[in-house]
């Protein structure tokens, strides 16, 4: 009876060596299209980029990064970074890491071998022998049960997770990782900038094929008073705001900009995937609607972001945000549409000619890929059309209203 427990653990040490040992050997790829995160590649769209091989989602995508590879850098050097974490790690290093995923995806199982192995070692013990004499196959049967279950409650869990990520997110995590970071500004350093929003569906029946603004957002700094503050004007870091004023292009539909729309937008500092659900938020600022004017506007205190003691480092994202709802009308969470980004220096009370902000976006619906609204005709500081037909399409269809929305 007692070599039946041994034989098992020999066959769960050969697995777990066999593993490593795939994993030593192996080369570690890309899993998803650098170019479509939502993706998955596949060997078969492949193309070599600096003594890499990197794998796509479809041919589309393979031409359009051997047309412009260092577009795609930030891509690239991710891939390379996780293949260099992986490859540096010894063959103990895998073993272990091995056998710490076995525990977490089959911890019944992982308990039960490690129970019979401790008997083993233990065995001249009145206990450990009546274990490995009577209860083996009961421990073993137990845990295979509780795994199945297990399993079964985690995979639900997952999915469910996973459908909420998509279903709020869309890519938005994928494409700018945990904490969310947006892309940086190549402009020069400014405390005020003005940024166009372009619509996001194109068609023959809309004016200029759908490629016009829809709004402008303008952010700077203020203090409480809403004073504007340059970088000549004295400042006091605990009476500091971003201020971001956002206008409605002419011609654009009321559908978007209507009260209820415009009530479930917030801004926040936390970058947590579950807002409202499993992210309780403390620091939630609405926007406001600036009288007799198609504006909004929101000032978030920076306070909370500075270091330093005679002069101030002050640095940080905040993210502007939308609260989803499900089909009963209940919150399932916030989804992210905007970063916006600042590093400001206070010398002296004054603000440093150096400081800098800038926006940028978080949130590409999956439709709207890469090559058919580049990010320009998107969100850009280059003007973008205004809608010059003063009959706004009432289509819902054709200007992209959910029904869900």
């Amino acid at each position: 009876m007692q070599s039946i427990p041994l034989k098992l653990i020999l066959v769960y040490i050969y697995i777990i060596l066999f593993s490593a040992s795939n994993a030593l050997c192996s080369q570690l790829n890309n899993l998803r299209c650098p170019i479509e995160p939502t993706e998955l590649a596949t060997p078969k769209f492949n193309s070599e980029y600096n003594g890499d091989i990197i794998y796509f989602c479809c041919s589309e995508c393979v031409s359009l990064f051997e047309e412009s590879p260092e577009i795609y850098s930030k891509s690239i050097q991710e891939i390379k970074s996780n293949k260099n974490l992986e490859t540096e790690k010894t063959f103990i290093q895998k073993i272990i890491d091995t056998t710490w995923n076995l525990f977490f995806q089959f911890p019944g199982s992982f308990s039960a071998i490690l129970i019979l192995f401790i008997c083993l070692i233990l065995k001249k013990f009145p206990f450990a022998k009546w274990v490995l004499k009577n209860s083996w196959k009961s421990i073993l049967i137990i845990a295979l049960i509780f795994d199945l279950f297990y399993t079964h409650l985690v995979h639900k869990e997952s999915t469910k997770t996973n459908s909420l990520v998509e279903e709020l997110h869309s890519t938005t995590f994928l494409e700018y990782g945990e904490p969310l970071i947006p892309s940086i500004s190549k402009l020069p350093a400014s405390i005020k900038k003005t940024y166009y929003r372009g619509n996001d569906e194109r068609n023959p029946g809309l004016y200029n094929g759908g490629n016009y603004r829809t709004a402008e957002f303008t952010i700077d700094l203020c203090n409480s008073s809403n004073d504007t503050i340059g970088y000549d004007s004295v400042v006091n870091y605990n009476n500091l705001f971003l201020r971001v004023t956002i206008s409605k292009t002419p011609n654009t539909s009321n559908h978007f900009w209507s009260k209820k729309k415009m009530s479930n937008i917030y801004v926040t500092a936390n970058s947590e995937k579950f807002h409202w659900s499993k992210n309780r938020l403390s620091d939630a600022t609405n926007l406001y609607k600036i009288d007799s004017k198609n504006e909004w506007q929101f000032k978030y205190p920076l306070k909370s972001f500075s270091v330093g003691n005679e002069n101030k480092l002050i640095k940080g994202i905040i993210y502007l945000c939308e609260k989803r709802y499900n089909q009963n009308n209940s919150l399932i969470g916030g989804r992210f549409h905007y970063a916006f980004q600042f590093d400001l220096k206070i010398i002296s009370n004054e603000i440093s000619n150096t400081s800098d902000l800038w926006m940028g976006p978080l949130y590409r619906k999956r439709s709207l890929r890469i090559w058919e609204i580049p990010e320009s005709e998107w969100l850009s500081t280059d003007p973008i059309p205004i809608n010059q037909m003063n009959d706004i399409n009432k289509d819902p269809i054709l200007i992209g209203i959910d029904e869900k929305d």
